[in-house]
């Protein structure tokens, strides 16, 4: 097959299949948990495949060289794999680490090997929007139709990872990140009918952020706007304030509103926007879910206390901790223990299921994209790219804190999709930094 053919080919399967990953939704069959992710994780395992036959094949080139990040994501994995070999539940641990890797590959691996252009990685964020845009569609219509419910995001996680914490806002956090940047820096969004625009795109996504119930996607936003404030500087950041201002109040509007049409929607929690916002650090008894996951927190530490070197095995927390809560006596028996699964902080996963090697190894990993994104802020000119970049980066890491982003797909792929698209940005930057030096310098001979 023709090389250039074949990557075109390529580069429409994995365009579908970023399309398909944020719908993740039961439309077909509730009974039988027959959502998109059926179709989604295929085709990524299929886009990999493709992938690996091409390259065998000599239809696209392998890499040239081997890069610091390649290296230390193969030490993370290799850490992993490890874990895997000496977990307690291999078959399990090797499903999480076979899932893990997937995504590894599919979000990394794939534009790594191709190599993508401007219009390519244009049209790879356009296929993710285009889902994206679907879901926050579905969300608001289904709040519409039967009321504010705080199962919405579970529901979207279904029929993957059933009993873990899904949350479809972590997808959205970018998608405000790209409004806000449009909102500061593109010419198009000075005008009137461009702010109009947006302030109306901006306040559809904060409504499934604010009717999905996720308190750490709320600080998340708050530390976006921070940062974005700390980098654009005062005079750009009063042009958030009025989108920002009208998009609040429509959805505090909306809020009212669809209480008042569904004054008892089918959820057993209080749907108080004000109230959940006020709950963030209450971790008493009384919020069963800041407790539950000051729980999973504390057990996290036993476990690496259990087996410090290795951990108990990737993927094998939910078991492991799912079979402590029903046999001590002592531990109240709250609902978010048998529908949120994981630890509920990577790093604390990392280290209780895989141990001092897999917890160094990740802290390496997303310490140099850390550092790498701070080295080029410092180097070159501040760009609107540079400051979206480090914005999403330092919340991804904060986020972490309270949730764990590596087995959840919709999340993973688009942070391994940020980290080749930084380094393309980041690449540009040097190039355009190095041109005038480099560039041959005209001979002038002197007149007689």
């Amino acid at each position: 097959m023709d090389s250039s053919r074949f990557r075109s080919l390529l580069l429409g399967l994995f365009y579908v299949s970023l399309a398909s990953l944020p719908l993740s939704v039961d439309w077909f069959s509730a009974r039988w948990h027959f959502g998109l992710m059926v179709a989604s994780e295929p085709l990524m395992a299929l886009t990999v495949g493709v992938l690996g036959l091409g390259l065998l094949a000599g239809w696209v080139a392998w890499p040239r060289t081997t890069r610091r990040l390649d290296k230390l994501i193969g030490l993370h994995f290799g850490a992993l794999f490890l874990s895997s070999v000496f977990s307690s539940s291999p078959l399990v641990s090797a499903k999480y680490f076979a899932a893990v890797l997937l995504y590894a590959m599919f979000g990394y691996g794939v534009q790594r090997v191709l190599r993508l252009e401007r219009t390519e990685w244009f049209r790879a964020l356009g296929a993710l929007a285009l889902g994206t845009a679907a879901l926050a569609a579905y969300t608001l219509a289904h709040h519409a139709t039967i009321g504010i419910s705080y199962t919405v995001s579970y529901f979207i996680a279904q029929p993957f990872l059933e009993h873990g914490h899904t949350n479809l806002t972590v997808l959205l956090e970018p998608l405000v990140l790209l409004l806000n940047m449009v909102l500061l820096f593109h010419p198009r969004a000075q005008s009137q009918r461009g702010r109009f625009s947006l302030t109306a795109a901006l306040a559809c996504v904060l409504m499934v952020v604010a009717f999905s119930y996720s308190r750490a996607s709320y600080i998340s936003l708050l530390a976006q706007a921070l940062l974005l404030l700390a980098f654009s500087g005062r005079e750009a950041g009063i042009r958030l304030l009025l989108p920002w201002a009208v998009a609040g109040g429509l959805v505090l509007g909306a809020w009212q509103v669809i209480n008042i049409v569904h004054p008892h929607p089918p959820t057993r929690t209080k749907t108080d926007l004000l109230h959940e916002l006020g709950s963030v650090s209450d971790f008493s008894s009384t919020n069963e879910s800041n407790a539950e996951r000051m729980s999973r927190w504390v057990y996290s530490l036993t476990l690496f206390q259990q087996e410090p070197v290795v951990g108990v095995g990737p993927g094998t927390f939910p078991d492991r901790y799912l079979d402590f809560v029903r046999h001590d006596p002592a531990h109240p028996n709250y609902t978010p223990t048998l529908r949120r699964m994981n630890a509920h902080n990577l790093y604390l996963d990392w280290l209780a299921e895989s141990g001092a090697l897999g917890f160094l190894s990740g802290v390496l990993l997303l310490g140099y994209l850390i550092l790498r994104q701070l080295r080029w802020v410092f180097r070159w000119q501040q760009t609107p790219a540079q400051v979206g970049f480090t914005v999403y980066t330092v919340f991804f890491l904060l986020h972490s804190f309270t949730q764990d982003f590596w087995q959840e797909p919709r999340v993973i792929v688009l942070f391994w999709l940020a980290v080749g698209l930084q380094r393309y940005y980041g690449r540009a930057a040097m190039l355009a930094s190095t041109k005038p030096a480099t560039a041959p310098v005209p001979s002038h001979t002197p007149s007689v």
